[in-house]
């Protein structure tokens, strides 16, 4: 064999041996990540069920809550909705990486949402609502270029919504009601939220005007923007958005100028 040869077989290896170590074809990861998780959490309904449940003696497969791939055992959705649980979100979550769905929506999270959540790069649903999460909305998430729904709803975030948000071209529903979050919206918002059906942003502080992009996003159905600080003439160009059904704009500032075009 010569020299050359040799040279290659040799990376070969070394890239297999790299492979099999790296976090993302790890099983191991993903149980390491869940007991992460379940380390954060306070308590469980029924009879502290992850407790229970979660354990090492079993496959992680099997775990309530926990769906894995038919190909491989790597997390692809958890699901601990309306579970009772109380506690912060450790930021091993975003070691989970084939992770495609994640609900803990209804339960009593506190603290802040992690940045690592935005490593879950294949993640189509994020649906953290009704906790008790403060701070502001990572700017990670922007990373987030496979989601479909981001909902945050009922929680105490503060602080702008991140503008690498409204770049994420696969977003459909958008849902952050029911928060503190401030600031304005980019006029260009919707250039690049094509596929957008839901935009749900009552009940915040958000201010400024009424974007004219609306328009761009053609499969607009629901625009809630109710019981915010939102000035100025209702943009004409909402009168384009043809699947338009809810168009909800109480408890504002603005005014009725183009109202008669809707």
């Amino acid at each position: 064999m010569g020299k050359r040869a040799t040279i290659f077989l040799n990376f070969l290896s070394l890239m297999e041996i790299c492979l099999a170590a790296s976090p993302d074809l790890n099983s191991s990861t993903d149980e390491h990540s869940l007991l992460a998780i379940k380390s954060h959490i306070i308590t469980s309904y029924p009879n502290n069920i992850l407790a229970t449940n979660w354990s090492q003696g079993t496959s992680f497969c099997t775990w309530i809550g926990v769906t894995c791939s038919r190909r491989r055992p790597r997390v692809t959705a958890l699901n601990l909705f309306n579970m009772s649980l109380e506690g912060t979100i450790a930021k091993e979550i975003g070691n989970l990486s084939f992770l495609t769905y994640l609900n803990i929506r209804n339960n009593s999270f506190n603290g802040l949402i992690p940045d690592e959540i935005g490593n879950l790069r294949r993640l189509r649903v994020l649906e953290i609502s009704y906790n008790q999460l403060i701070g502001e909305i990572p700017l990670s998430f922007g990373h987030l270029i496979k989601l479909g729904r981001l909902s945050i709803q009922g929680n105490h975030l503060t602080g702008a919504i991140p503008q690498s948000i409204f770049n994420i071209s696969s977003l459909q529903i958008l849902a952050l009601t029911y928060n503190q979050l401030s600031g304005t919206l980019p006029n260009d918002m919707c250039y690049h939220l094509s596929k957008l059906e839901g935009l749900h942003l009552s009940q915040n502080q958000l201010s400024g005007n009424i974007p004219t992009s609306l328009s761009a996003c053609s499969r607009l159905k629901i625009i809630s923007l109710s019981y915010n600080n939102f000035i100025g003439p209702i943009p004409m160009q909402i009168g384009n958005l043809s699947q338009l059904q809810q168009l909800v704009l109480g408890i504002n500032k603005i005014t009725s100028k183009y109202l008669d075009i809707i």
